[in-house]
């Protein structure tokens, strides 16, 4: 019936095309692709928090060094969650970047070298490359045995996050210490 089959086809991909573009989440959400096996137990909170704490701070002070002209702040407080299965989740504060770190890190090549002694000092494996995520997101992460994972994401300006499965009766953010709240 239609004259001209190929318009039909043209429409059709285009309705495809943009379809797909307009369904670009704002953030990362792809999760690791191969995270090691859980092999350890989480620890209570005060355990959990003086160690990521100190991976935190370590892997902040690590990308300054390597990437002087840009300083990391607190982006978002300490916080604990209860997940969907029931886990009790730490995360220590976040960390954000003065500047977009990408270019600045020869596509995170810098954070690499920075991050991966961290990493290795505090019981993680290195940064195994980059995430391929969606929307323009750059996203390295690592995750140890007791299933905590640091990731550092990048798209103007760059992220510092780690999550960590506690032991926790409550899972109750009033269990942190006001410091960090």
């Amino acid at each position: 019936m239609h004259r001209k089959p190929w318009a039909l086809a043209a429409a059709l991909l285009v309705g495809a095309v943009a379809a797909g573009c307009g369904s670009t989440p704002d953030g990362p959400t792809r999760e690791p692709s191969s995270p090691p096996p859980v092999t350890a137990s989480p620890a209570p909170l005060a355990e959990s928090k003086a160690k990521y704490d100190s991976l935190r701070a370590d892997l902040v002070a690590a990308l300054e060094q390597q990437m002087p002209d840009i300083t990391w702040s607190v982006d978002d407080p300490a916080r604990m969650s209860r997940t969907q299965d029931g886990r009790c989740v730490f995360s220590p504060q976040s960390m954000k970047s003065s500047a977009d770190i990408v270019e600045r890190s020869r596509n995170f090549e810098e954070v690499f070298t920075a991050a991966d002694p961290v990493l290795k000092k505090h019981g993680f494996p290195a940064f195994d490359g980059t995430d391929p995520v969606p929307g323009g997101w750059v996203v390295a992460r690592s995750t140890d045995s007791v299933g905590a994972t640091v990731t550092i994401q990048s798209k103007s300006p760059a992220y510092l996050d780690v999550t960590v499965p506690v032991a926790s009766e409550t899972c109750d953010s009033d269990e942190l210490s006001q410091g960090d709240k």
